[in-house]
């Protein structure tokens, strides 16, 4: 069984999901063990799974690997529309790297099971020797490369025994009560004079000191035995440490966790979305949620909160696209001249406009890019794509770029939506055709997006540009990138 912590915005949420999928969950909260009616169980964690401290649209998923992939598989299917960004070596694991040398900025590469990392000592090791290193940064979006620092890790759930040229002890932020953080250095010093550094996890706030006083003798025994392999053996990995991954979700599946969350406990719609997208406004989002018991349906609700978010938009006048791309990079388009809203469906549907100043070409289109130019874009909440249409400054039609995303959400920054990289250009005379399928493919080999959003997003393309797009097909999982 797995042990799952869950903490932040989404923590009503995931902890359904947790427990509907049969994983245990511990160190709950005070709410959440009430919300739910489970104990408050002070076992260490598997797995950590919260909201991302830099970007609340993120979810952070951090342990031990074999605990971490079962995690990520249920997200995986339970939320299929979001990237996946799983690190390209486990945090704290231990390896032997092959040295590949030193850059022109005198960075030092290296590399272990084709994965190129940066070895982080003082001077660069000799080309093709090898170094016996940890993994202290794991690279997870891609194109980062992991860190690694010379020494051999090992990971436990109460602590981190580790080799360093300076031996510390560290203690994790969250165990606070000035008699434990003494105990805890008092445990570790045996170690130091040792040569050894500790680092202290939040679990161990929890444990007996006979529990820690073990934990150090236990992992003391396997970081002798990690050395003595890995200097015996060739590169590669000789301890797994913790898997780490970033989920950056799209709007449909912070819909899908609204669904969890009002299992139990009063849910607005859009709560997910604009907790995370729009803080500003989590006192309306609060406020809505107390409607909900005194009889005001959803519908009614949803509407309200639209009214209420396009009559901020036209206050603003001007808004940015915030474009979230399958490798981590955030581009914003704009800002542009809001021309309209309106409420469409369950969402809202908007028309900006942008006047062009230089000179170029469109991307796609192969159309000259004019000063004066006028670019119209439509947004649909409802929907899957934002079309950006061409004029001249005369008003003559130069083509539409018909960019394919999940559906766009409201934010405090502009409108956010995840970019799944394949578009749709329309020329004046007719043509239709489909563009960067390859990227498509290749976020998908590198397991950024899922299989189902790889077939919905080939949907889309089939219906746009039915004579360009290839025929559905699922690539290869064998070719998939590590």
């Amino acid at each position: 069984m797995v042990r799952v912590r869950i903490r932040g915005i989404y923590a009503t949420a995931l902890t359904q999901l947790a427990l509907d999928r049969g994983f245990q969950v511990v160190q709950a909260s005070r709410i959440i063990a009430d919300r739910f009616g489970i104990p408050q169980l002070s076992l260490p964690a598997d797995v950590t799974i919260k909201n991302s401290d830099e970007e609340p649209s993120e979810l952070l998923v951090v342990g031990y690997t074999w605990a971490a992939e079962r995690v990520l598989e249920v997200l995986r299917e339970e939320l299929p529309y979001s990237f996946y960004w799983v690190s390209s070596l486990p945090l704290h694991s231990t390896v032997k790297a092959r040295v590949l040398g030193s850059t022109g900025d005198g960075t030092c590469l290296a590399e272990v099971d084709g994965v190129e990392a940066v070895l982080d000592t003082g001077e660069c090791p000799p080309q093709g020797s090898t170094v016996v290193a940890g993994v202290v940064r794991p690279g997870v979006r891609p194109g980062e490369k992991p860190v690694l620092r010379p020494g051999v890790r090992a990971i436990g759930d109460y602590a981190i025994l580790y080799e360093a040229t300076a031996p510390r002890v560290s203690v994790s932020e969250h165990v606070r009560d000035r008699e434990k953080r003494a105990e805890l250095m008092a445990l570790a010093a045996e170690y130091t004079s040792r040569g050894l550094s500790v680092h202290w996890r939040s679990s161990s706030r929890y444990a007996t000191a006979q529990e820690l006083r073990e934990e150090l003798a236990r992992l003391e025994k396997m970081l002798r035995e990690i050395r003595e392999r890995a200097e015996k053996g060739d590169p590669g990995v000789y301890s797994t440490g913790e898997t780490v991954a970033l989920v950056r979700l799209s709007l449909p599946d912070k819909k899908k966790l609204d669904q969890l969350r009002a299992r139990t406990t009063p849910t607005a719609p859009l709560h997910h979305s604009l907790k995370s997208s729009a803080p500003s406004l989590s006192d309306i989002v609060d406020f809505s949620e107390k409607l909900i018991p005194h009889g005001v349906e959803d519908g009614k609700i949803l509407a309200g909160l639209l009214d209420f978010l396009a009559e901020r938009l036209a206050q603003r006048k001007t808004i940015e696209l915030v474009h979230v791309k399958p490798d981590g990079t955030v581009v914003k388009i704009g800002p542009g001249r809001i021309q309209s809203i309106e409420q469409r469906g369950e969402g809202l549907a908007i028309t900006i406009e942008r006047r062009v100043r230089g000179r170029g070409v469109y991307d796609g289109l192969g159309v000259e890019k004019e000063p004066g130019d006028v670019i119209v874009s439509e947004i649909d909440t409802n929907t899957w794509t934002i079309i950006h249409k061409y004029y001249s400054r005369d008003g003559v039609y130069k083509g539409s770029y018909i960019n394919i995303n999940t559906p766009p959400e409201i934010g405090d920054q502009g409108i956010i939506y995840l970019d799944l990289e394949a578009d749709v250009v329309h020329l004046p005379s007719g043509e239709k055709k489909a563009i960067d399928l390859d990227r498509l493919t290749q976020a998908y080999r590198q397991g950024v997006i899922t299989e189902k959003l790889y077939q919905r997003v080939m949907e889309l393309v089939a219906e746009l540009a039915p004579q360009e797009a290839p025929k559905l097909h699922k690539p290869s999982t064998g070719s998939r990138d590590t």
